[in-house]
């Protein structure tokens, strides 16, 4: 196989980008294969995201590698009620397994649907 011009994401592991780039066309296939039947026994972001204490799900906005999460607070008054959008993804740790990350984005404004 050849040397590839392609740069590899920053995310993938050298070791992992190796072991691809010396591959076979075929175990490229396999590789490929492998990995779409890794995604399909993990569920949709947008499944897993649940209010939290004192939220409630507005609504969610799914982008494949994170989710766009609107929610309110119902016993809040005026602009501390929101709604307010999160950007909210799975990040994976060596000692847990992983978990949720939620990224403040900032108030929306407009109509959320609930108004």
């Amino acid at each position: 196989m050849t040397q590839s011009d392609i740069d590899p994401p920053e995310e993938i592991p050298t070791r992992i980008t190796n072991a691809l780039e010396g591959s076979s066309d075929s175990q490229l296939r396999e590789i490929i294969h492998y990995a779409q039947q890794l995604l399909h026994e993990h569920p949709p972001l947008t499944d897993a995201i649940e209010s939290r204490e004192g939220e409630v799900l507005v609504r969610t906005e799914d982008y494949g590698a994170y989710t766009i999460v609107v929610m309110e607070r119902p016993e809040e008054t005026g602009e501390a009620r929101g709604p307010f959008a999160y950007r909210v993804n799975w990040e994976p740790t060596v000692d847990d397994g992983g978990k949720y990350r939620w990224h403040y984005l900032g108030r929306v404004h407009g109509s959320t649907g609930g108004d």
